[in-house]
């Protein structure tokens, strides 16, 4: 294929084929034509638009004169290119352009040489080159921001999973200090959180602080003027990138800076639900501009940093909270068998002295003394029940009962304690009506649900008045077996109902009530239920009678057996 005819006439630089003068005019790159002193004996358009300058003034003159920076570049190569004949190929190099001396320039180029007479191969004809300029500044800033955001990726994923295994605020500060001032190639990093009064900000942990430094910033006031106080207090980032902005925002800590040799700093908020807590700042010992995307990944570990942070004191407190609770299940463990052992013993010695008393084993008994012994053994009967539902109920609250749980039939268990009952019915003509459960059979512990029972149906003969009624029935319910026992007593207002659960309250009465009874049989029985997987419930209505409602997990839904 022949060659393009790029002879060129020495005083008009034109060329003598219009392909190649529509080309030359109209490619989007930057293209010189020099001679061996470098004058330009061609430029195009697009090359005059790159400075600003009509390419007829070009015509002629030195390139040194027109881009001083980008003729000392190309100077070396060209001279090459001209003594060698071979072509430069994918040339790169800095420059700035006239007018624009603030601003440095990437460029991407090419030199060859254009023979005067393409029938000759000699190199003395070859005084003439060809050059083609292209900026690269967007993309070789884009290649760079790239490069950049590697290890700012890194740096993050590399937070996010050693955040992920932290569990105590030391190990998150630890992780956030190392992470940060890696992903950043710092100088260092220092995590600091306010006091719980927000009147000062200590630093947790730290890394490129000389030791006495740290030692004597360790906590200072939050209206401190310093950048991690600042920045806690307003919740708002700062970002100082030189020693300049030192001097104009922080002017008493502008020489400190200097002599720790921080000279440019990013400082991030803590933030946990909006709500600033702190603030870690990584330190520069070289002027630094903060990009978007230095300040998009700093924000980024510090709100990371804050939610670990967070969780963590969860953790913590859950963990103290836990130990708590262990400790002082063992204090409850220890008073149960302390009273139990100091209440019980002397109460069951009086038990035997009075049993002694009633067989008259010191002498013979007038009435007025049995009448009197008789006092004293219901009294002492009435206090051993007391305590024995007190240690129940403290059991039960601390969790130390255990539950014996099986498959219970309804039917056997509650004929069990109408049985057991009946005498009490038939002593103030009560009618119980009890309507059979259809084999229905729950999962629970039985002696645990025949105190229950038991408790539940006492109670309703108890408030029922002389020729009342209390009826006992059955349901399944999804999987849960619903037992009610109604009465027909006097019932409890709607803002009673929950207190009767309370400790040392019986139904319609108060605290102080002279009623027989302890007070505590619906709240260990409540208990019961609810530690057997179900519930206990009250329904009542002044005047009409209450009905209370144990509710228990079916059999067929219980969890299979081992």
């Amino acid at each position: 294929m022949a060659d393009f005819d790029l002879t060129l006439d020495s005083q008009t630089a034109d060329t003598s084929s219009a392909p190649v003068e529509a080309f030359f005019a109209n490619v989007p790159l930057g293209m010189l034509i020099l001679d061996e002193q470098l004058r330009v004996r061609r430029a195009n358009d697009a090359l005059a638009e790159m400075i600003g300058s009509g390419q007829s003034e070009w015509t002629g003159m030195p390139l040194e004169s027109l881009m001083p920076e980008v003729a000392a570049e190309l100077a070396p190569e060209v001279r090459r290119v001209l003594s060698t004949g071979e072509s430069v190929r994918d040339f790169s190099f800095s420059a700035t352009l006239p007018g624009d001396s603030s601003s440095t320039r990437q460029w991407l180029s090419a030199i060859f040489p254009i023979a005067a007479d393409q029938s000759t191969r000699d190199l003395a004809r070859r005084a003439i080159v060809g050059v083609v300029l292209r900026e690269i500044t967007s993309r070789t800033d884009a290649l760079e921001r790239e490069a950049r955001r590697v290890p700012h990726r890194e740096g993050l994923h590399g937070l996010t999973a050693a955040l992920v295994e932290a569990t105590t605020p030391a190990e998150v500060v630890r992780a956030a200090v190392r992470h940060a001032t890696a992903a950043f190639a710092a100088a260092g990093t220092v995590v600091a959180r306010c006091t719980a009064d927000q009147a000062y900000v200590e630093i947790l942990d730290a890394e490129g602080m000389p030791p006495d430094v740290a030692a004597e910033w360790r906590r200072f006031p939050t209206s401190a003027p310093v950048p991690l106080a600042y920045v806690t207090r307003t919740g708002q980032p700062l970002f100082l990138e030189s020693a300049e902005d030192w001097e104009q925002h922080f002017p008493e800590l502008a020489k400190l800076a200097t002599d720790v040799g921080h000279t440019a700093n990013a400082v991030v908020p803590l933030l946990v639900e909006r709500r600033s807590v702190g603030a870690i700042g990584i330190a520069f010992t070289h002027p630094r501009r903060f990009d978007d995307d230095d300040r998009a990944l700093a924000e980024t570990m510090g709100r990371q940093c804050a939610l670990a942070l967070e969780r963590a004191r969860l953790l913590e407190s859950e963990r103290a909270a836990r130990a708590a609770a262990v400790k002082a299940s063992q204090q409850v463990t220890k008073f149960i068998a302390t009273l139990s052992h100091e209440l019980r013993s002397p109460l069951q010695g009086i038990s035997s002295y009075t049993d002694l008393l009633e067989l008259e084993v010191d002498g013979p008994l007038t009435a007025e003394q049995r009448r009197t012994l008789a006092h004293m053994q219901h009294a002492l009967q009435h206090v051993l029940n007391l305590v024995g539902e007190v240690l129940s109920l403290l059991r039960a609250e601390a969790g130390h009962v255990e539950y014996a749980l099986e498959d219970v039939p309804l039917d056997g268990m509650l004929r069990f304690v109408e049985d057991v009952t009946r005498p009490q019915c038939a002593a103030k003509h009560l009618t119980s009506e009890y309507q059979k459960p259809s084999g229905l059979v729950v999962h629970a512990d039985p002696a645990r649900l025949r105190q229950i029972l038991l408790n539940l149906v006492s109670n309703a003969i108890k408030f029922t008045p002389d020729g009342g009624t209390i009826t006992t029935r059955c349901a399944l319910e999804g999987r849960q077996v619903r037992i009610e026992i109604r009465d027909t007593g006097p019932g409890i207002s709607a803002d009673q109902i929950e207190r009767i659960f309370q400790p040392f309250i019986q139904a319609g009465h108060g605290p102080t009530s002279s009623a027989e009874g302890t007070g505590l049989g619906l709240t260990i029985s409540r208990e019961y239920a609810r530690g057997m997987g179900g519930d206990l419930l009250a329904v009542s209505e002044p005047g009409v009678g209450s009905t209370f409602i144990l509710l228990l997990p079916h059999a067929d839904s219980a969890a299979p057996k081992p």
